[in-house]
């Protein structure tokens, strides 16, 4: 019995696994349920405009900050203790050009003047002296010229007389020595005559120099006042009235508000375009610009004021390290001529309380530049610009993916280069949504016809697909 239960403890697991696999078959399998295949779409439909010629003229926007056109440092040219200092020499005041400023002591120059001044007497008197000389030795060697003629007379006479026998020998010797006594008279007066010419040169030299001395004792004494050469504000005032300077000592700072600048970094890109200026004059140096206008705009709070001026210039000598953009300067020849704009760019008939009436050093403002070139422009909306700078547009009902030169992007608006392997007018570019785009896929213009209606089913059904892939996205 106990071996029974054994052999049953043993077969027991066999007998119910047995069991149930063939429970499990005598069940049956279920059938798979049938697939349904959409059917595959072929032709998409797009929303699609058509690109537009833009004017060849176009704007470059960038920033930069109002610096003085230049600083004028004035000087003291003469030493001397400042014993005046007018109200106008004041920081930030605004001065106009011949304003007095300081004044240096003028005594001591005064009497430099005053003794040059008598200098200049005494060499013209040493002068007129000196004439009078002359023209009495000139008179002198006259008379000296005379005198010789009559002794050589003398001496031929007597010559004449001895070869007779009727003046004796000495008679006629000292006929000579009056002649030779006449003859070295005549030699010193015309010796003098010559000394007298040096010295009337010398004497001239002596007056030139006293006058020299005398005008530049003038102008030191001229330099005493200290007058604005400029019009324009004191930026800085480094001495007090009482106070002694030595020449070369800095007085005062004045910045030039007759014109202004505003100093910019250009990308290359941007410089590029410039030099394509259809104004370019010919013939003009690499370096220098064509003479390309430029709106300035500064904001304050919702206001905006303009300046208009002209891209004039590079600044430097090349690129700047750091930030690889080429500084410039644009001139602003008026900049107390300003105009309030609405945000739209068109002005106000009338300044509104409270707007600047000059630019001021330091001013953050935004830089518009119009440049115009010979290339054609198109533009396109916004909404067609894909964020990878992609432009799709549609041909024969097919997609062509484009990356054309950007120009600018405004006013809801892009605009690019057309080139003749890339966007041109009036071709029609796709301003709708594509889920994966490639390039010559079939699309057609949703204002259109789709064709069979099998193919508008298939369509949308892609629609429909589309629809609730975005749904998901969102």
């Amino acid at each position: 019995m106990k071996m029974f239960w054994t052999i049953l403890g043993w077969i027991a697991p066999f007998l119910i696994l047995g069991g149930g696999v063939a429970a499990f078959m005598a069940m049956g399998s279920q059938p798979p349920p049938p697939r349904t295949t959409n059917e595959a779409a072929t032709v998409i439909a797009v929303k699609t405009i058509a690109a537009t010629r833009d004017p060849s003229v176009f704007q470059i926007d960038f920033d930069g900050v109002v610096v003085p056109l230049r600083e004028v440092t004035l000087s003291a040219e003469v030493a001397g203790r400042i014993v005046k200092k007018t109200p106008d020499c004041q920081s930030g005041e605004f001065v106009e050009k011949g304003t007095l400023l300081l004044e240096i002591d003028t005594r001591d120059y005064e009497l430099e003047v005053r003794r040059l001044k008598q200098e200049l007497k005494q060499a013209v008197l040493s002068i007129e002296e000196i004439d009078e000389e002359i023209k009495q030795n000139e008179r002198s060697v006259e008379l000296a010229k005379r005198q010789v003629e009559l002794a050589h007379r003398e001496v031929v006479r007597q010559n004449n007389l001895k070869s007779d026998r009727v003046v004796t020998e000495a008679a006629y010797e000292r006929a000579l020595r009056d002649e030779l006594s006449a003859d070295s008279n005549l030699n010193t007066l015309q010796g003098q005559r010559r000394v007298f010419a040096k010295r009337r040169i010398r004497l001239n030299e002596a007056e030139t120099l006293v006058a020299t001395m005398l005008e530049r004792s003038q102008l030191d004494l001229g330099r005493t006042n200290i007058i604005a050469p400029v019009s324009g504000i004191v930026v800085e005032e480094m001495v007090e009235a009482e106070s002694f300077v030595s020449k070369g000592t800095p007085l005062v700072t004045i910045e030039d508000t007759s014109a202004a600048e505003v100093r910019v970094s250009l990308q290359m890109d941007d410089v590029s375009r410039i030099w394509s200026d259809s104004r370019r004059v010919a013939g003009a140096s690499a370096y220098d610009f064509p003479d390309t206008p430029a709106s300035v705009v500064y904001r304050i709070g919702n206001r905006q004021y303009r300046w208009q001026g002209v891209l004039e210039r590079q600044e430097g000598k090349g690129l700047e390290e750091r930030t690889r953009t080429l500084p410039c300067r644009v001139l602003i020849a008026e900049p107390t001529v300003v105009e309030a704009i609405d945000r739209y760019g068109s002005p106000l008939p009338e300044l509104p309380a409270g707007a600047p009436k000059s630019l001021l050093r330091g001013m953050f403002v935004d830089v518009q530049v119009e440049v115009q070139t010979r290339q054609t422009l198109v533009s396109v909306p916004c909404e067609a610009l894909r964020p990878n700078g992609d432009v799709w547009i549609v041909k024969n009902k097919s997609l062509i993916i484009l990356q054309p030169p950007l120009i600018q992007v405004a006013a809801g608006r892009a605009v690019f280069e057309s080139t003749p392997d890339g966007m041109n007018p009036n071709d029609q570019v796709v301003v709708s949504q594509i889920a994966n785009p490639r390039a010559g896929m079939l699309v057609v213009d949703s204002s259109g016809h789709l064709g069979t209606p099998s193919t508008k089913a298939s369509q949308s059904k892609v629609d429909n697909s589309s629809a609730d892939s975005s749904e998901s996205g969102k």
